[in-house]
């Protein structure tokens, strides 16, 4: 497994995760609204750590050629 297949890896359980978190959003799961900022900000964490991811890999493979 290369370092690109990993980050690959990581970054769909995040957007998996992202999506579980939405789908409790639109059910209405949440208990109230406190917990529903925490929510928004955690889906945007996870937004932003797959930005990095894909510029992580854009540089490795920048490095490569």
């Amino acid at each position: 497994m290369t370092v690109n297949d990993l980050l690959r890896m990581i970054k769909s359980n995040l957007t998996e995760k992202k999506s579980e978190l939405a789908n409790l959003m639109v059910d209405g799961r949440m208990s109230d609204f406190e917990t529903y900022q925490r929510s928004v900000g955690i889906a945007e964490g996870l937004e932003i750590a797959k930005a990095i991811i894909d510029e992580t890999m854009k540089q490795i493979d920048e490095e490569d050629v």
